[in-house]
């Protein structure tokens, strides 16, 4: 599959997968070897010898210091610190050189998004290695292996995977909304743990009831709230009363491409601005409303941070 190779030797808070590459290591290995070699030849004749011979004989290893400055193109010292460094930077430029590749990591550099959140589902996710390759697969964006042209359905669009996660209206009615329905589903779940509804953690036997109640708190899922006043948006995705904190959280998900992932975020905090004033009044506490806001591809702003 044409996956995206250095990602495999990324950290996985950096949307990498963490494996070892044999190449990068083992330069890591002899560097650290011949650091070892001139530290302690003054304290044992064998080591002095090992490397008189290898620097007579102008090995690989003897040669490796040299070799690293050129191949990565450092002007200072070589050390472990500055080779990470530069194998790190080195991938990335390589990402950066794809053009389906790169748009995942364009994301780092936006000050608002936040890669290491984007990222916590490879970091914490019980997630199978098959589906997290499967996943990783469709982050590369090479799922029509480069293919140009139209889409074959609208004729409207780039046949690209963004077109189809977002922006392929024939897809609205039905999948995009089970998708909005489900990230509902995993919030409302969550919801109920924690104001003590019920303590199980299935998401695949949970089914969503439209009102709970109880003594901590009263959730509601797609329901208009009454107010005195009439309010055209009054029908957040989730809302919740706490009862023991007197406050009311609005909770709006949404999910969207990364070129829009601030825009739609904004949107969705502005959306109830006077359905949260009005509530504020009627039930006399604060209100507070979160966008949960993300693109198609897992990327999320500093706003969850």
């Amino acid at each position: 599959r044409p996956g995206c190779k250095e990602r495999l030797y990324l950290s996985r808070k950096e949307l990498g997968r963490d494996l070892n590459s044999v190449e990068l290591r083992s330069k890591h290995m002899l560097l650290l070897f011949l650091d070892r070699l001139e530290k302690s030849k003054e304290i044992s004749t064998r080591r002095a010898a090992i490397l008189k011979v290898k620097n007579n004989n102008k090995t690989h290893l003897a040669l490796i210091k040299g070799f690293l400055k050129v191949k990565y193109r450092l002007v200072e010292e070589v050390t472990k610190k500055s080779l990470e460094e530069a194998q790190l930077a080195k991938l990335y430029n390589e990402i950066e050189k794809r053009k389906l590749y790169s748009k995942l990591y364009n994301a780092r550099k936006n000050e608002l998004v936040s890669v290491s959140d984007s990222s916590r589902w490879l970091k914490r996710g019980n997630i199978r290695p098959r589906n997290e390759a499967v996943f990783c697969y469709i982050q590369d964006r090479n799922v029509f292996w480069g293919a140009d042209g139209m889409c074959q359905y609208c004729g409207k669009s780039g046949k690209t995977v963004d077109h189809l996660a977002t922006r392929f209206e024939k897809m609205l009615g039905h999948d995009y909304t089970r998708r909005h329905n489900e990230v509902v589903r995993f919030l409302h779940l969550l919801l109920l743990s924690r104001y003590k509804f019920k303590s199980s953690k299935r998401i695949r036997s949970h089914s969503v009831q439209e009102i709970l109640d109880n003594e901590y708190a009263e959730i509601r899922v797609d329901t208009r709230v009454k107010t005195d006043v009439k309010i055209r948006n009054n029908r957040p995705d989730i809302f919740i009363l706490d009862k023991k904190k007197n406050k009311i959280t609005l909770i709006e998900v949404g999910i969207t491409s990364q070129d829009s992932l601030q825009i739609v975020e904004t949107e969705k905090l502005r959306k109830y601005d006077l359905l949260a004033n009005e509530l504020g009044l009627i039930y006399k506490c604060s209100v507070e409303i979160i966008p949960y806001v993300m693109a198609w591809d897992g990327i999320v702003t500093k706003y969850h941070t």
